[in-house]
């Protein structure tokens, strides 16, 4: 909580500035800050790489006459918490997300479509945004991460506005992103040179041994389990490879993060169809084909039943909101993603979705006991990283229903079409 205190009068006068569209000049109206405060929130997404809380600010408006009360939805670095701190200055996550909110969103904004919540501040570990709670955004899953047929439809519309209005702004500016922005884009999640002891590697490799014991309790495997556990790393670290920037497929802005507590809806007066989606959480942001975000976040909180049902048409969906969004812009998709070009890279990356769910959710659908073992304390921040995260994810597994559904249910769709059918083939 520290950080947010240390804004000083001038930056709470800046950013109440910004959001009241007062900082233009000459602006007649005005206003006096009476008081600020900050209060904790637990209704807003919460993750392991961040603290999140509200900052209240009442304002004394001088045109009209009257008080205002306004509220900013906050995240910070965890400063009282050693380890996570050391681990988030490794990771670089709070440093890429004030460059992107600074210097890449507030042109593509401009340029296509509104993504992501509007920042007001974003410096020293600290990033303030309007409060998308006040205009009916939530999230759109239980615990178990699933989203409806709907939310996907619906969040596939603003995640081609993202990737389109990164292709928009760099023929505006006749610079790549990596050339003109190179912060916001920096590989952090799965750098390619990182050593075998750099904590990044470490976690990688503890959530292939979790979800090894995982196979090893799955009946269908018993026969095969010898190749399958001496493969699965070795699929599994695919993902090192398919995130880089690529040189056959064009290349955008990506989110790089998309499980369903970084997707925010907002729905309409009566019933349960979202209206529009936000996206949240860009300290995994990166420069690389946009099928690798699309995939994602058709995987992560879908189930493969789903997939087999719906993949083909969500697909087809995302490539024509893409084509129309480029369009407004008087830009021909065909030169930049053309459809069989788009449809190579699904094939292509197709088993990323996957990796990044079960590198997900064996942490994020735990259930809320098991997940204050691993957050709630410095010690459980290191466990996060040692042997005990076998020990409290295998006993969810054997203890929690939706748990080990969830879990069964994207590897074996991983295991059977990407470690066991090369075996057939």
């Amino acid at each position: 909580m520290a950080t947010a205190i240390e804004l000083s009068p001038s930056e709470i006068r800046g950013l109440c500035q910004r959001y009241l569209h007062q900082d233009i000049p000459n602006s007649e109206t005005g206003f006096d800050i009476i008081s600020y405060q900050l209060r904790p929130t637990s209704d807003a997404p919460v993750g392991y790489l961040g603290s999140h809380f509200y900052l209240q600010v009442t304002l004394q408006l001088h045109n009209p006459k009257e008080t205002k009360q306004l509220t900013f939805f906050s995240k910070s670095a965890p400063e009282n918490n050693a380890s996570r701190m050391e681990y988030l200055e490794n990771f670089g996550v709070f440093q890429k997300e004030i460059a992107v909110y600074q210097n890449v969103l507030p042109d593509l904004h401009k340029a296509c479509a509104e993504v992501a919540p509007k920042c007001y501040y974003a410096d020293k570990n600290l990033l303030v945004f309007e409060n998308l709670a006040d205009q009916g955004y939530r999230m759109g899953a239980g615990r178990d991460g699933l989203l409806s047929y709907e939310q996907l439809h619906c969040c596939l519309k603003t995640l081609a506005a993202l990737h389109a209005g990164s292709i928009i702004q760099e023929q505006k500016t006749g610079k790549k992103l990596p050339e003109s922005q190179p912060k916001s884009v920096v590989e952090n999640a799965y750098p390619s040179d990182l050593p075998p002891e750099n904590l990044r590697m470490v976690n990688f490799l503890n959530a292939c041994e979790v979800l090894k014991e995982f196979i090893k309790l799955i009946p269908k495997y018993q026969t095969k389990l010898d190749y399958i556990l001496e493969n699965f790393t070795k699929k599994m670290s695919y993902i090192f490879e398919a995130v880089k920037t690529s040189e056959v497929y064009t290349n955008t802005l990506l989110h790089g993060d998309l499980w369903s507590n970084n997707i925010m809806f907002q729905y309409g007066k009566y019933g349960e169809i979202p209206q529009q989606c936000r996206l949240v959480d860009f300290q995994l942001a990166r420069y690389a084909p946009p099928a690798l975000d699309v995939l994602t976040v058709l995987t992560i909180p879908t189930s493969k039943a789903f997939r087999d049902a719906h993949l083909s048409e969500l697909l087809a969906e995302y490539y024509r909101f893409m084509t129309e969004f480029l369009k407004r812009a008087d830009l021909d998709i065909a030169r930049f993603i053309p459809e069989q070009s788009f449809y190579k890279s699904v094939e292509e990356f197709r088993s990323i979705g996957l990796i990044e769910s079960c590198l997900f959710c064996h942490l994020v659908v735990l259930p809320a006991t098991s997940t204050q073992k691993l957050t709630g304390s410095s010690d459980g921040f290191s466990d996060f990283f040692g042997s005990k995260r076998i020990e409290i994810c295998l006993e969810a597994f054997n203890t929690d229903e939706m748990y080990r559904n969830r879990l069964v249910d994207m590897i074996q769709d991983f295991v059977d079409n990407f470690v066991l059918k090369e075996k057939k083939e």
